[in-house]
C-alpha cells in the first residue's frame, strides 16, 4: 500500500469532522487522483484516476479512525481487507476538475465517505490485527544443503529467514527447543502429514509451519579472474496448521534457483538472497491462510481443546457433553474426545475467545460439583469439578 499522502490541512479536516462524541454519519474529502495514459486509451486512465482518488478519499478517514502505527505495521491487511474495496464506502460524489499532463490524467473529485460500515469494518481489521498480534508461531523445518560432491549437511536458512520476518510482521515466535514435543525431525517421518492430536498437543504455539527444504550448491562457475558465481538451487514443501483444531490451513511447495540474484561470493550468501526473497512470498501467504481462518472463526466459531477433570465414569462425560451443548451460549458443536481415569477432553466449536468460553463456563456446577477453570490457553481450557 503506498503511504498516506495527507497534508496537513487535510489531516486536521477529518480529524475535526471525526473528534466529538458522536461520531458524522459521513466525511466530506477533496482529493485528486492520477493514472498513466497507456496506448493512448484516455477513458481507461480517467476510470483509474477517479478510482484512485475515491480511494485516496477512503484512506484519508480510516488513516484518522486508526493508528498510525497500525497502518504502517499492517498495511497489507488493512489494504486487503479495506482499501481494495473503497467503492463500497463513498455515499456519492462529484468531479471536480480532470485534466491531462504529460501524459498523466488527473482527476478531482469531492467525495462522502460513511463512516458506519468504513468504522465498522475498521474495528473487525483491529480485532484481528490484535490477535494476530499475539499469535504464536512455531517453525519446524528439516533443512538441508547438498554440496557439489554430494556431501548434506544440515541448514537453517529458510528457518531463520521467516522466522526474522515474522518478527518482524508482529509475530511472538516460539522456540522448538522445548516446543517441538512430539513433531519429529527425523527423515523417516513426513512432516507435512502430522497426527492431528500431535498437532493439537503443541499448545506453546497457535500456529505451526513444518515442512522440508532442500539446498543444491552446484558447481561455481567462473565468470571473471577475480569474481565467480556460486549458483543454488532446491525447492522447499511447507504446511501451514492451526493447534486449536490440528487442520491444515495452507499447503505451500516451490523450486528456487540462483535466477535474479547479484554475483555472489559464497553458496551462504546465494542461499541466503534466495530465502530472503521466497521468504517474504511465504510469510504473506501464511498471513493470508491465518487471517482467512480467524475471519471464518468469527463467523463459525473457534476451535477449543476442553479438558475436563474430576468426572467419574462415563455416563458422567455424557452427561457434561449435553450440559456443554446447552447450556453454553456460543456453543456450536461438542465432540467427545478421549476418557481415561476421571480425565475427559472434548473438542469444542465456540463463537468467541477462549476467554470467553473461560468466564461462560466457570463457577456453573455439574451433579453438585462446582466447575473451576484451571487452566487457559489460546485454543485450551482446563476444567477442574470438584465439590
Amino acid at each position: 500500500m503506498k503511504a498516506l499522502k495527507l497534508t496537513v490541512l487535510s489531516w486536521l479536516l477529518v480529524a475535526a469532522a471525526l473528534a466529538g462524541e458522536k461520531q458524522p454519519e459521513f466525511v466530506t474529502q477533496e482529493v485528486t487522483g492520477e493514472a498513466a495514459i497507456v496506448d493512448n486509451n484516455r477513458d481507461k486512465a480517467l476510470q483509474d484516476a477517479k478510482n484512485a482518488a475515491l480511494r485516496e478519499a477512503v484512506e484519508q478517514v480510516a488513516g484518522v479512525m486508526l493508528t498510525s502505527d497500525t497502518l504502517t505495521a499492517n498495511s497489507q491487511l488493512v489494504s486487503d481487507r479495506i482499501f481494495t474495496n473503497s467503492a463500497g464506502y463513498i455515499r456519492k460524489y462529484d468531479i471536480l476538475e480532470k485534466k491531462e499532463e504529460a501524459g498523466v490524467m488527473k482527476v478531482t473529485v469531492r467525495a462522502e465517505v460513511g463512516t458506519a460500515q468504513l468504522d465498522k469494518d475498521l474495528q473487525a481489521v483491529k480485532a484481528l490485527i490484535s490477535r494476530l498480534g499475539s499469535s504464536r508461531m512455531l517453525i519446524v523445518l528439516q533443512e538441508q544443503s547438498v554440496s557439489p560432491d554430494k556431501v548434506i549437511t544440515q541448514s537453517g536458512v529458510l528457518a531463520q529467514t521467516l522466522t526474522e520476518t515474522f518478527q518482524k510482521d508482529g509475530w511472538r515466535i516460539i522456540d522448538p527447543a522445548f516446543a517441538a514435543g512430539k513433531l519429529e525431525l527425523s527423515s523417516g517421518v513426513s512432516l507435512l502429514t502430522p497426527e492431528k492430536k500431535v498437532i493439537q498437543e503443541l499448545r506453546s504455539a497457535d500456529y505451526i509451519i513444518t515442512g522440508t527444504v532442500t539446498l543444491r550448491h552446484e558447481p561455481p562457475n567462473a565468470l571473471f579472474k577475480v569474481d565467480a558465481y556460486f549458483p543454488v538451487t532446491g525447492e522447499f514443501e511447507l504446511a501451514v496448521f492451526a493447534t486449536d483444531s490440528g487442520t491444515q490451513l495452507a499447503r505451500l511447495s516451490d523450486k528456487f534457483d540462483s535466477q535474479g540474484t547479484s554475483y555472489t561470493v559464497s553458496y551462504e550468501r546465494t542461499a541466503h538472497t534466495i530465502a530472503k526473497t521466497r521468504g517474504q512470498k511465504v510469510v504473506e501467504q501464511v498471513r493470508k491462510a491465518v487471517v482467512d481462518h480467524l475471519l471464518k472463526a468469527e463467523q463459525s466459531g473457534n476451535s477449543v481443546v476442553v479438558t475436563v477433570t474430576g468426572l467419574p465414569d462415563y455416563a458422567a462425560v455424557s452427561g457434561f457433553k449435553k450440559v456443554l451443548a446447552q447450556a453454553i451460549t456460543g456453543m456450536r458443536d461438542v465432540k467427545q474426545g478421549d476418557f481415561s481415569k476421571g480425565k475427559a477432553t472434548f473438542d469444542v466449536v465456540f463463537v468467541g475467545t477462549t476467554d470467553d468460553f473461560a468466564t461462560a463456563v466457570g463457577g456453573k456446577t455439574y451433579k453438585g460439583k462446582k466447575v473451576s477453570v484451571t487452566g487457559v490457553t489460546g485454543n485450551t481450557i482446563e476444567l477442574t469439578l470438584a465439590r
